[in-house]
């Protein structure tokens, strides 16, 4: 008789934790996360397109209150464009206090949603010299809305490299993302531009050129015939820079005919030609010059030693620019 009373026990024991088990399982999940997933995605998107590691506090909520702080420089038609093709991303500060601008500046372009969107607009940066807080201060505008602030150590690097440009402020690629309800504004600009040193032209440009805007990477050939010219440049800018090259007709003849190419040269002296596919790319555009008694400039990688240089040209193909901006190239 005990035995199995000692049976019926151990089975209601066993029954008591299965369904303790069962019940456990039909709980509903935990809630969602604190974090927001519109800023998960952001962070996830920014991780995958710039190769870092997004950190917590990128995408910032913004203050929708008026501010009586110090207003900058605004931006003017003068800016120039950053020399180098080789960037990296840099976060704006301080969009706090500025919702209204950012707000504004989607609603322009985009729009504003509770999911979010996304902007590229480019975005000029200005040395601010009077701020009463950072006399490195570099001020972040984007469509004319002043947007936020280089970081503090990034101004303190790129402050005195802007101010020497021809026109003391440079234009840079730049997005934009923007989350918003009625009430409150999340927001982060992100800034795309080369190191301090690649800002500027770093070898001088011919006057009254024509200077191509940047492109895709067009491969130059038979630098090896030009290695002399190419070690003293290496020797004089370093072994991985960007400097102007001049592009001009050449005629070359071949044994049994001849061929029209473009020729590269950097300071006054060949170091390379396009391929006949590249030359009909750019020869429109060279001949177009030389007609005119021009050159055609364009930015040139530079990199190697001694024993073996490279040369690639950023620029835009003739076919690449529509009427309107071809006759602003050529004015």
């Amino acid at each position: 008789m005990e035995f199995v009373i000692g049976l019926v026990v151990v089975a209601f024991v066993t029954w008591l934790l299965a369904r303790s088990r069962s019940g456990a399982s039909d709980k509903p999940p935990a809630g969602p996360p604190t974090a927001s997933h519109f800023r998960a995605e952001i962070d996830s998107a920014v991780q995958r397109d710039h190769a870092r590691a997004a950190s917590s506090g990128e995408l910032r909520k913004v203050e929708r209150k008026p501010t009586s702080e110090h207003v900058p420089p605004p931006p003017s038609s003068h800016a120039v464009e950053a020399w180098s093709p080789r960037t990296q991303q840099l976060e704006v500060a301080g969009e706090w206090y500025r919702a209204e601008s950012l707000r504004e500046l989607f609603e322009r372009h985009a729009r504003i949603s509770e999911t979010g969107s996304e902007i590229h607009l480019p975005a000029v940066l200005v040395p601010d010299a009077t701020n009463p807080y950072d006399k490195r201060a570099v001020a972040v505008f984007v469509d004319g809305l002043h947007v936020g602030y280089m970081e503090r150590p990034d101004a303190a690097r790129y402050h005195g490299p802007i101010a020497d440009l021809e026109g003391r402020q440079i234009r840079v690629a730049s997005r934009q993302w923007l989350r918003g309800t009625s009430q409150e504004t999340w927001a982060r600009v992100t800034l795309s531009l080369p190191r301090p040193e690649h800002l500027a032209c770093p070898n001088p440009l011919a006057t009254n050129c024509v200077s191509l805007p940047t492109g895709s990477t067009v491969q130059v050939t038979r630098e090896e015939e030009h290695m002399e010219h190419l070690s003293a440049l290496l020797g004089h800018f370093g072994n991985e820079t960007v400097l102007a090259a001049t592009l001009r007709s050449v005629t070359e003849q071949r044994p049994r005919s001849t061929v029209e190419l473009v020729a590269v040269d950097i300071d006054g002296h060949q170091v390379g030609v396009l391929s006949p596919t590249q030359t009909a790319n750019f020869l429109p555009l060279v001949r177009r010059a030389e007609a005119e008694g021009r050159e055609v400039i364009c930015r040139a990688s530079l990199r190697g030693n001694s024993l073996k240089a490279d040369v690639a040209l950023h620029a835009r193909k003739a076919h690449e620019f529509d009427d309107e901006t071809l006759e602003r190239l050529f004015c």
